[in-house]
């Protein structure tokens, strides 16, 4: 089995995969001050609830955004599993060409994305990140990674602008009852969603051009289900796509080292 964990900014999802085939996922809300003994015996918990038992372990991966959580994750599964993990970007590669002009400085996370998109649905494809940066990455018809756009996430401009307004109330995203917002809080969720909603779909025009082809357009990330339904050009929804690009990791690394072998 692999298991292959995604550090985020604002969720951790993990995926337990047994060949080709998930297994079991879950979704944690990062949270940037715990500690090692806390996550240690977060991961045993839901390990034990799923019934997994470390023999059946054999391959880790992590991509992570999270420098300190890298490290905490590291240790505790090898506490855990006696397993020393693989970290996307340094101990392994996404089975992508990058033709950014500075290769490193593209997330990892991003690099996972663009290689399962291509092996799932061909290309060119752009894939669209509802996370706590909205970003859009764009994938050639030959498979290779061309480049982006970061903007900051739905969440994070929320935030941003109920700390500088001190009248405007915290609240919850969610689908607004109509364009037209009658009080405050309606008025703000209608910006957010329907004000996005139109970034994206402006932005995908441009890139589409970028491109001069009709590219299929996958959306992941936290926010990925809600907007769909405000953005006509979203194609398909795969919430758990960085970690399938992990997983496509895992299997050409394997293909490789069976060449090796040889």
């Amino acid at each position: 089995m692999l298991l292959a964990i995604d550090i985020g900014n604002t969720d951790i999802k993990i995926g337990l995969f047994k060949g080709e085939k998930a297994f079991c996922n879950w979704r944690l809300v990062t949270d940037k001050g715990a500690t090692l003994k806390q996550y240690k015996k977060l991961l045993r918990r839901l390990f034990t609830r799923q019934k997994v038992k470390n023999a059946n372990i054999d391959e880790i991966i992590i991509c992570s955004v999270v420098p300190n959580l890298t490290k905490i994750f590291k240790k505790a599964l090898f506490l855990l599993l006696k397993i020393k993990p693989l970290i996307l970007g340094k101990d392994i590669v996404a089975p992508i060409k990058n033709l950014y002009r500075r290769p490193g400085q593209v997330g990892q996370d991003r690099l996972a994305n663009a290689a399962a998109a291509f092996s799932k649905y061909g290309g060119p494809v752009i894939v669209v990140d509802f996370g706590t940066a909205l970003t859009f990455d764009l994938v050639t018809a030959q498979g290779s990674y061309l480049g982006g756009v970061i903007v900051p996430g739905m969440e994070v401009s929320l935030k941003a602008l109920t700390r500088a307004a001190d009248l405007l109330p915290e609240i919850g995203l969610g689908r607004p009852r109509a364009l037209l917002g009658r009080e405050t809080a309606s008025s703000m969720r209608s910006g957010l969603v329907y004000g996005y909603s139109f970034l994206v779909e402006g932005m995908l025009q441009q890139l589409k051009k970028e491109l001069k082809s009709r590219p299929y357009v996958v959306a992941t990330g936290g926010k990925a289900s809600l907007m769909s339904h405000y953005c006509r050009s979203i194609d398909r929804i795969n919430e758990n796509l960085t970690l399938e690009g992990l997983l496509k990791t895992a299997l050409q690394r394997r293909k490789q080292t069976k060449r090796l072998k040889r």
